[in-house]
């Protein structure tokens, strides 16, 4: 855990989650701080969306069931594989003869206990694919809600530069009157206008398809199921100085394969205890005529014809098969770890030297821009390049914001931390060691 705290000043207010409804934030520019004083709390209202959000996908209950069915496949290969066979004949010549008998097939080999170790195995499988699932479900969302509210801060971005070229507009018609400025600086004025109110637009529309992504993540419509989406982390602790690779034993999705594995080893098992007889033994009584009958039997199946070596074979080429695909999967998520971990040092530090250099020169800046506008000091051109060459560094800023928050949520998502940053144990299906 690895985030100091999430200031989620209020949280989804809805009609179906009334526990979290609190009074919206106001529209304000979101910051970003990164701190080495790191705590270990979460704010209970990010706690109840990504709840609410675990409650509400289907790919999560899709997932649950199954874990369900593993279970109930589980159980099934708990019980006896033969159940006993009652037989009855009955004869009418010229002597009446009539046998009941009752046989039972033994599974003389074990193949009851190679079932159920195939079957716990996947069960593991199962529920580890849950919790691949349920990381992938809070990954995206989480992932979402930064690409909105990176949208939304250019959005903001983009209107602050329209309001800006307004006012520089009106400032030029005012010189103009006045006889200090040319017909040109207007025509400039009116050019640069106009192109703001372009960037607007499509700062505008690339906020409605943020949100439209939001809403296909998590399922809820603003307006309908929330009032106002949840605000992303204000404070970060900063990365680790090293990956630590104990970290991909926790990994869901190799957790997945590593079961897979196991259950392809123990099917090899299997298929050699079904290459062994299974005897069936039986008793029978009656009459004949007059006569009492007992009997017994004893059926030994000759593998003569088929004795299994290919199905042997086929099952261990399988578990190679999976092992090899094991391999590559730890790999390649090796490979994603460190490049997260990479991702989120670089970002983190150019963000931090921003908020340490060139955020307070980038105010002053703009004052100081304004103050030789105001005073004439600067030509209209001048005043154009310069206050471009300040928003496009704000632009840079808010993209770069998003991108420390996204290299972030990737890192927790290759270390499989996005649960132990949350503080959130989920409940999980209990399981019965019943190979032992």
């Amino acid at each position: 855990m690895f985030f100091k705290k999430c200031l989620l000043t209020g949280v989804l207010a809805s009609l179906m989650l009334p526990a979290w409804a609190v009074t919206p934030p106001e529209n304000k520019e979101i910051s970003l701080l990164i701190s080495t004083d790191a705590g270990r709390t979460v704010d209970s209202s990010l706690q109840a969306f990504v709840q609410q959000v675990w409650m509400e996908s289907p790919v999560m209950q899709g997932a649950q069931a199954a874990v369900d069915a593993a279970l109930a496949r589980a159980e099934g290969a708990d019980r006896p594989l033969y159940n006993p066979e009652l037989a009855l004949d009955a004869e009418r010549t010229d002597i009446n003869t009539t046998t009941i008998g009752f046989s039972q097939t033994l599974d003389w080999s074990d193949k009851r206990v190679a079932q159920v170790r195939i079957a716990d195995q996947e069960v593991q499988a199962a529920l580890a694919a849950l919790r691949e699932t349920r990381q992938g479900v809070v990954v995206e969302a989480l992932t979402a809600l930064t690409q909105y509210f990176t949208a939304r801060e250019m959005q903001a971005l983009a209107l602050r530069r329209s309001q800006l070229m307004q006012g520089f507009i009106d400032t030029v018609k005012q010189r103009q009157a006045a006889g200090d400025m040319g017909a040109l600086a207007g025509t400039l004025a009116q050019v640069t206008y106009s192109e703001a109110l372009m960037q607007q637009a499509a700062s505008e529309s690339e906020l409605a398809e943020a949100e439209a992504a939001l809403q296909a993540a998590t399922g809820f419509v603003l307006g309908v199921e929330l009032a106002h989406w949840p605000l992303l982390p204000a404070e970060l602790a900063p990365p680790p100085q090293q990956v630590d690779s104990d970290l991909l034993q926790s990994l869901p999705s190799l957790s997945v394969l590593r079961s897979r594995m196991e259950a392809a080893k123990a099917r090899i098992r299997l298929v050699e205890r079904e290459g062994r007889a299974a005897p069936t033994v039986g008793i029978r009584a009656g009459r004949d005529g007059s006569e009492n009958l007992l009997g017994l039997s004893l059926e030994i199946p000759l593998f003569v014809r088929n004795n299994f070596k290919a199905e042997v074979l086929a099952a261990s080429h399988d578990a190679i098969g999976e092992e090899l695909i094991y391999r590559d999967a730890y790999r390649r998520a090796k490979a994603r770890l460190d490049g997260s971990l990479g991702r989120f040092q670089s970002t983190a530090r150019a963000w931090s030297a921003w908020l340490a250099t060139g955020q307070q020169a980038h105010r002053e800046q703009m004052e100081l821009l304004g103050q030789l506008w105001q005073a004439g000091e600067l030509t209209a051109t001048d005043y154009l390049i310069q206050a471009k060459q300040n928003i496009d560094t704000q632009a840079a800023a808010t993209v770069l914001m998003g991108e420390v928050w996204q290299a972030a949520i990737a890192w927790l998502d290759a270390s499989a931390q996005v649960e132990q940053w949350l503080d959130i144990v989920p409940a999980t299906t209990q399981t019965k060691n019943s190979g032992e």
